[in-house]
């Protein structure tokens, strides 16, 4: 897993009037917790955060830098504001990198399936995985080459491959991927011009046949 470097300053006042101002001045603020470490606020600049979050994205180890101590750590949870859809706030957990922990791992899928080119679709069913290891061993991401996969081929997640060090706690029956045989809908033929010509007149006559006899009736 990749290791950056994020300044945070540390933080006091946690009301909302504060979290607020923060925010004004163009950064987040955060939460740091862990078994080694006393639960403390910090803010983060916000530039500094989308940078790293493009070029490593979130799966990554941030060795907080604050007040000339360093906690190496994870993102545990990112809130978004629901309208502006930018980071409101952050969990960090600082780790002991000499300790395995549990955690989520993104999955992508690469290579084009050769039961893609013959027309089928390509099904994802997981989009990340859980793990335990060391930080330092666990990848950013699983790489799940899909190019082998033909019309109905499924990978599972016993066929995920990620060395000794790293233990799935997924379940191994679970599927991963697969290519499916794309479905068709059956479409129902509109009534044919010729028959629709047959049953009006046959409507006609029969209202005819009826209004005659209402004025034969009057007659009578």
């Amino acid at each position: 897993m990749k290791r950056v470097s994020l300044n945070a300053e540390r933080r006091e006042v946690t009301t909302k009037g504060d979290t607020n101002k923060i925010r004004r001045e163009g950064k987040i603020p955060a939460v740091v917790y862990g078994k080694i470490t006393e639960t403390f606020y910090v803010a983060v600049n916000y530039k500094d955060f989308a940078k790293i979050e493009h070029e490593v994205g979130r799966s990554a180890i941030f060795d907080l830098n604050v007040e000339g101590k360093t906690y190496p750590s994870i993102i545990k949870e990112i809130q978004i504001d629901p309208i502006k859809r930018n980071i409101i706030h952050i969990d960090f957990e600082a780790v002991d990198l000499s300790k395995p922990v549990y955690m989520t791992i993104p999955l992508t899928f690469v290579g084009e399936a050769i039961g893609v080119k013959k027309g089928g679709i390509l099904d994802p069913s997981l989009h990340e995985i859980e793990v335990e290891g060391l930080l330092t061993d666990l990848p950013d991401k699983v790489e799940v080459d899909v190019s082998n996969l033909d019309i109905k081929d499924v990978i599972y997640v016993k066929d995920l491959n990620l060395g000794d060090k790293v233990k799935i706690y997924s379940d191994p029956d679970a599927v991963v991927v697969s290519v499916v045989t794309p479905t068709t809908e059956e479409v129902v033929a509109p009534a044919s011009t010729e028959a629709q010509s047959v049953a009006q007149p046959t409507e006609a006559k029969a209202e005819t046949k009826t209004e005659s006899s209402k004025e034969g009736a009057k007659e009578k």
